[in-house]
C-alpha cells in the first residue's frame, strides 16, 4: 500500500482533531518523539495508526513511520497557531470545545454500550421473517425516477395529471410548463438499498406501473417500475447483517431511553424564541426565559 506523508497530514489531523489539548504524557509510557518540548507518545502513535484501518504487518510498519511524521508536522503547525494566537480566534474556541464534547459524547456511548449482548438467534430470525422483501421475497429493481421539487398542496393535481398522461414523457413535458422543478434518472438497485417509502410502493407494482410516492418535505418522487427480478436471500446469508441491524436498533432504543432520563433530571432553560413549539398531546417543556 503506497503511503503519501500529505495525505496521511490530512488524515491525522482529522482524527486528531478531538485533541487538540491532550493531557500530559505520563512517564510510563513510551516516548516516540518530542516536539518543543511536547511528547508524541507510543501510545498516541499507535492510536493514531490503528485509526486507519486493519493493516498487515508490512503496511502496519510502513504506517507506523509515516504517521509518526505526519503528527510531528501536527504539533508544529499547531504551535504555529498558538504563537498566531489563533486558539483564541472566537470560531477556533467554538470548534475545540463541539470536538471535546464530540469525545465525551462517543465515550459515554461506548460505555453505555459495552454489556449489550449481541443479538440471539431468535431475534435474527424474527427480523429475517418480517422483512419478507428484504430477504426471502427480495428482488433488483430497474426504476425511472422524476424527483419533483413541489408544494404538498399541488401533489393531488399532480396525480391527477399523472393519471391523465399517456407516458412519463408526456407529464414531464406538463411538468416543465408548469414551471415544476425536477430531476429524472434511472437506477438498478436491490431492496436494501432502496428506501422504506419506495420499497413499500415498489414491491406492489407491476412493470409499467407509475405512482407517486411523498419523501419529505416540498419534495415527491415519481416512479415508475421498468421491472424486477427476484434475487432471495437466506438466514444464513443475511445472519451477519441482520445481526448489525438488529444491534443498531437496540443500541438505538438504549440511547434513546438514555437521553430522554438525562433531559428529565437536566435543567434546560431556552432562550426567548429558541423554545421548540409543544406537541400536541405532551405537555410543554421548559419556557423560555427573557
Amino acid at each position: 500500500m503506497k503511503i503519501h506523508r500529505t495525505s496521511f497530514l490530512v488524515a491525522v489531523a482529522a482524527l486528531s482533531l478531538v485533541a487538540c489539548e491532550q493531557p500530559a504524557t505520563t512517564a510510563k509510557d513510551g516516548i516516540a518523539a518530542t516536539v518543543g518540548g511536547d511528547a508524541i507518545s507510543e501510545v498516541e502513535l499507535g492510536r493514531a495508526v490503528a485509526r486507519l484501518g486493519k493493516l498487515d504487518a508490512t503496511e502496519s510498519a510502513q504506517a507506523r513511520g509515516r504517521v509518526l511524521e505526519a503528527l510531528i508536522d501536527q504539533h508544529l503547525v499547531s504551535h504555529a497557531a498558538k504563537e498566531a494566537r489563533l486558539d483564541q480566534a472566537p470560531e477556533v474556541v467554538l470548534a475545540m470545545q463541539q470536538a471535546q464534547r464530540q469525545v465525551l459524547v462517543e465515550a459515554y456511548m461506548e460505555r453505555l454500550f459495552k454489556d449489550m449482548a449481541q443479538p440471539a438467534d431468535t431475534e435474527i430470525q424474527d427480523y429475517y421473517d418480517r422483512h419478507p422483501e428484504l430477504f426471502a421475497q427480495r428482488k433488483i429493481y430497474r426504476v425511472q425516477e422524476l424527483e419533483l421539487q413541489l408544494a404538498p398542496a399541488r401533489v393531488a393535481e399532480v396525480e391527477a395529471q399523472l393519471k391523465q398522461s399517456r407516458t412519463l414523457a408526456e407529464f414531464a413535458d406538463w411538468l416543465r410548463a408548469q414551471g415544476i422543478d425536477g430531476k429524472t434518472g434511472m437506477a438498478v438497485k436491490p431492496a436494501e438499498q432502496i428506501s422504506a417509502p419506495m420499497l413499500a410502493q415498489l414491491i406492489n407494482m407491476k412493470d409499467g406501473q407509475v405512482v407517486v410516492v411523498p419523501m419529505g418535505e416540498n419534495r415527491v418522487s415519481v416512479l415508475q417500475l421498468q421491472g424486477s427480478q427476484a434475487q432471495p436471500v437466506t438466514l444464513e446469508q443475511a445472519r451477519a447483517a441482520i445481526g448489525r441491524v438488529v444491534l443498531g436498533e437496540k443500541r438505538k432504543t438504549l440511547l434513546e431511553a438514555e437521553i430522554r432520563k438525562l433531559r428529565a433530571s437536566g435543567k434546560i432553560e431556552y432562550a426567548t424564541g429558541f423554545a421548540p413549539a409543544p406537541q400536541i398531546g405532551k405537555p410543554a417543556g421548559q419556557t423560555g426565559k427573557p
